[in-house]
């Protein structure tokens, strides 16, 4: 990109005022080497203490000027050492007693004022060159660290000699930790959740063994109690293999999308197929309702089973209903309701009440009053037939209890569904509502409580689980909320 003209004076100003700054040096150079040896050469005759060493104070000031300014000055306050050093002493008479030897002594003056003027700008050379590369290194630091913090990344290097483990600065980040906090780093391992830990120590060791790069993605916990995805790089030094380079990085909105990709195509291949099923079952759903029907209209049909018909019936138009709505995907233009919740609740329950004490257990329903609820019969009688399913199947082998409880509020009713089972790892609270996650891998599709949660949403409620603060005895609670009116 061309530079803009305010961006081109700024530079020019700069470069002046750089250049001006170095004629400063030199000027103040060169007037402290006409002065300094003057002064070192008078204070050294008329210090006794100094006559020993007649010149050190003059070498001293040609090391101090060289090493701030540059050789020139260095090399001029050289020459008048020796001039003055020559004249004043034999006008004192002090320190040369014959007037024949002041050549010897200035050409000693001049070698070694020389040696240490040409030493002194060595150092200040490569002291110059030392505070730059420190310079660049510091900028090449500064930009590692800001490219690191916006790509949530952190760069290492391992010994293998020493199991030593360094990161670069500001690494922590990556971990959930303060810019600054280095210290945990140190065992990063520990950070690893135990499930993953194991398997990057394989591959790590792996890649040690083959000599070739090292590539393992790996969850840690923050102290938040966030979990996030990491990615871990590295290779061998080109130049020592027992030393390794590497990068981690922070890739969990990258395994967010891939999460929600993989769980959209999933909806998508659970669609086609409830599509399908739904137009297959439609057939000999019509013929089992059907062959009720007819046995219904036999007169002498007992009373408990033509009660029995009855129910079933009921759950053949239900499940009518719901392949009517897997292949519209739309809702019927039904009444809404009211209708009386307990009714529905009550027919819940008599429909897994066989099934719990197959298992001995036993369901029971508390309510505190009537309640009408303005919400389909059907998502109701859905919503809670999902939740008390999933209570059964926690139920231990015995003494297993559900209980359901209708509380009506001011302008709100609340039913609850708590059960004495297994529980909730704490781990999985957040994701129960997920679609396809369950726990119950054997007979368990995790679309359920998915689907429960959709139907509470779409008919204006809110539904909850909890595992704290409970009655004694029970575990788990699920609570759904609507409005009454």
């Amino acid at each position: 990109m061309p530079c803009t003209g305010p961006q081109i004076l700024t530079i020019t100003h700069r470069s002046g005022t750089a250049r001006r700054s170095r004629l400063l040096v030199q000027l103040f150079g060169y007037i402290a080497a006409v002065l300094l040896p003057w002064i070192g050469v008078v204070f050294s005759i008329r210090t006794p203490a100094l006559h020993g060493t007649p010149l050190a104070l003059n070498f001293v000031f040609v090391a101090g000027i060289t090493l701030s300014t540059s050789l020139g000055p260095g090399l001029l306050s050289v020459l008048l050492t020796a001039l003055f050093f020559n004249h004043l002493a034999l006008a004192h008479n002090s320190l040369l007693s014959l007037s024949s030897r002041s050549l010897l002594y200035s050409a000693i003056i001049l070698a070694v004022g020389f040696l240490i003027a040409f030493l002194c700008e060595r150092q200040r050379v490569t002291g110059g060159r030392l505070r730059a590369a420190l310079t660049s290194l510091q900028v090449r630091t500064d930009s590692l660290t800001e490219a690191q913090q916006a790509s949530n990344s952190a760069a290492w290097m391992y010994s293998l000699d020493d199991g030593r483990l360094q990161w670069a600065v500001g690494g922590a980040r990556v971990f959930g930790r303060p810019f600054s906090d280095d210290d945990p780093l140190q065992d990063a391992l520990s950070l690893i959740l135990d499930e993953d830990r194991d398997r990057v120590l394989q591959e790590y060791a792996a890649a040690i063994a083959a000599s070739h790069s090292f590539q393992s993605e790996f969850r840690v916990c923050w102290p938040n109690g966030d979990i996030h995805w990491l990615e871990s790089r590295g290779n061998p030094s080109l130049a020592n293999p027992r030393i390794w380079h590497g990068v981690t990085l922070d890739i969990t909105d990258r395994k967010n999308a891939e999460f929600a990709l993989v769980r959209s195509e999933k909806l998508a291949a659970v669609g086609r197929l409830s599509a399908t099923i739904a137009h297959e079952v439609n057939n000999p759903l019509e013929a089992v309702t059907n062959l009720i029907y007819l046995a219904q209209s036999d007169p002498l049909l007992p009373p408990e089973v033509k009660a029995y018909l009855e129910r079933a019936d009921q759950e053949l138009a239900r499940l009518a209903s719901i392949a009517r709505r897997t292949l519209t995907f739309v809702r019927p233009k039904s009444s809404p309701g009211p209708f009386n919740a307990i009714e529905i609740v009550e027919g819940v329950v008599d429909m897994f009440r066989p099934r719990c004490a197959a298992r001995g257990a036993q369901i029971r329903v508390r309510c505190n009053a009537e309640l009408t609820l303005p919400l389909p019969a059907d998502d109701l009688r859905q919503i809670l037939t999902n939740i008390v399913s999933n209570a059964c199947d926690a139920l231990p082998s015995s003494g297993g209890i559900i209980e359901i409880e209708i509380v009506r509020h001011d302008k709100t009713a609340s039913i609850s569904v708590r059960d004495n089972g297994l529980g909730i790892a704490p781990e999985n609270l957040s994701r129960v509502f997920d679609p396809f996650f369950t726990t119950k891998d054997d007979v368990g599709t995790g679309i359920g409580l998915w689907v429960t949660k959709d139907l509470v949403d779409k008919n204006g409620g809110r539904i909850s689980v909890q595992t704290r603060f409970l009655p004694p005895g029970f575990r788990t609670m699920f609570r759904v909320e609507f409005l009454t009116d």
